[in-house]
């Protein structure tokens, strides 16, 4: 699926949009019918002159030019809560307060409407060698009402900027060019005076990995700098990864966020090592790549689980299944399927699972178990072989995937509850309930099986249609 209908497949012509920074190339255009309020740093002309070597005739015109302080106060406060989406493409990074940046999407949307962001991936682009950013700093820049990048950012950003061969600065997983630093050290003076200028002097503030971008907003969310949750998040082969916010900050107990934090932070491990793979003599050995392509696998047949109950959720009335809509809400998540060499494991499961439900082919009673007939679970069985070894060397991969499988695991038993309680005119809830709460009464509480507590409560939760406490 082509990168801008992902990111807006939530959208339609009629929602009401926002969109920051487009430069020259617009997501939601305009002259393609969006009905969308452009905000950038400079009119259409002088937007034109910046970027006259690139498809200028893209470029939108200028509705709102905003060039400093919060982005809630350049809008008329009579289109506060009016948009149905907030959109920025590669624009978050650039920031001088990201809070701030993201408290003015919040006073922007309606109460449903969704953040929509692309992100640029720190493993895949020329911020490569830079340490990540944390929430301490966000938290800083918020409280010192920063509106200038910093000393530090502008010296970390030229000293570590680094790019492969031929001047490339965004390259897809699989590149073990070397990345080599850019800017000589004689230009220090430079990365000096740019942060004295009075002007606002561009640079990547905030760098990111998936899961450190998840944990950077759980965390604001919990210390109430943010009333934000990240609804969904994909990670793009190559440069980037998509993210989509909605309002509703998760209200965890003290024990259920430090168990959410650490599992990100480990996540967050997980994905820096995965660097060392683009390292022509990297120190990974070949059973630590088995198994993150093993943990990656995993991670997708999540996902394409919880298309399916996001699908089931969407159809279900007083009547039962919608037939027609849950097949719709079925082909639209095929299209959302990135298109690389993991995509048939998602297509298999969403094809498998929606015939399930549609056939209403009830599995047997008891808790349900991974089937190892599955080809998505088999097409890889002989990475099984070196799994001993490859746990014994790389303990937190094999902790994650093992949570991942059980995260997995969750998901398909809540599917399974509602195949259990739809009827051919209507559906059961309190079977369906039964079934979850008998589930969750033989869950383990401890080890990497207390991960499905979680997922039952809160997949349950989008079956019923009940919010988050």
């Amino acid at each position: 699926m082509e990168r801008a209908p992902q990111l807006l497949r939530s959208l339609n012509k009629d929602a009401r949009i926002i969109e920051i920074g487009p430069s020259f190339n617009p997501l939601a255009p305009k002259r393609d019918g969006w009905t969308t309020i452009v905000v950038d740093h400079a009119s259409r002309d002088e937007l034109i002159a910046k970027y006259h070597d690139q498809a200028i005739d893209r470029i939108e015109e200028v509705d709102i030019v905003w060039t400093g302080g919060s982005l809630a106060d350049a809008i008329p406060s009579d289109q506060h809560g009016t948009f149905d989406a907030f959109i920025a493409s590669h624009v978050i990074e650039h920031t001088t307060d990201i809070v701030t940046f993201l408290r003015a999407a919040q006073t922007l949307l309606k109460p449903n409407g969704v953040v929509i962001l692309a992100v640029p991936d720190k493993r895949k682009c020329f911020d490569f060698y830079r340490p990540l950013s944390a929430t301490a700093e966000a938290i800083t820049a918020f409280l010192e009402r920063r509106d200038r990048h910093t000393l530090r950012t502008h010296i970390d950003y030229a000293l570590n900027m680094a790019l492969k061969p031929g001047g490339i600065g965004a390259w897809d997983a699989s590149d073990i060019q070397l990345a080599e630093p850019v800017n000589p050290i004689t230009d220090a003076p430079q990365w000096h005076a740019a942060a004295q200028r009075p002007d606002y002097t561009d640079a990547h503030a905030w760098v990111f990995v998936p899961s450190s971008f998840s944990l950077m907003i759980l965390e604001l969310s919990l210390l109430g700098y943010l009333d934000l949750r990240v609804e969904d998040l994909q990670e793009r082969y190559a440069t980037e990864f998509f993210v989509w916010l909605r309002k509703g900050a998760p209200r965890l107990a003290a024990e259920e966020a430090r168990s959410e934090r650490t599992v990100l932070m480990q996540r967050v491990i997980v994905e820096l090592a995965d660097q060392a793979r683009q390292l022509p003599d990297g120190p990974l050995g070949e059973s630590a790549a088995l198994l993150r392509d093993q943990l990656l696998r995993s991670e997708y047949r999540t996902q394409a689980l919880r298309r399916v109950l996001s699908a089931v959720q969407a159809s279900l009335g007083l009547l039962g299944l919608n037939r027609r809509r849950f097949q719709q809400q079925i082909a639209l998540a095929g299209h959302d399927v990135p298109a690389n060499a993991l995509a048939p494991i998602q297509h298999h499961i969403l094809l498998n699972e929606a015939t399930k439900i549609l056939n209403r082919r009830k599995p047997p009673d008891g808790l349900t178990v991974a089937d190892d007939g599955d080809p998505a679970m088999a097409e890889n069985a002989v990475l099984v072989v070196p799994l001993g070894a490859a746990q014994f060397r790389d303990p937190l991969l094999a902790a994650e995937l093992a949570r991942e499988r059980q995260r997995s695991l969750a998901v398909r038993v809540v599917l399974d509850a509602v195949l259990k309680s739809l009827r051919s005119r209507s559906w059961d809830k309190k079977r369906f309930k039964a079934i979850i709460a008998k589930a969750a009464q033989e869950t383990p509480t401890v080890g990497p099986e207390a991960v499905r507590h979680a997922v039952l409560a809160e997949e349950s939760r989008r079956v019923l249609g009940v919010p988050r406490a």
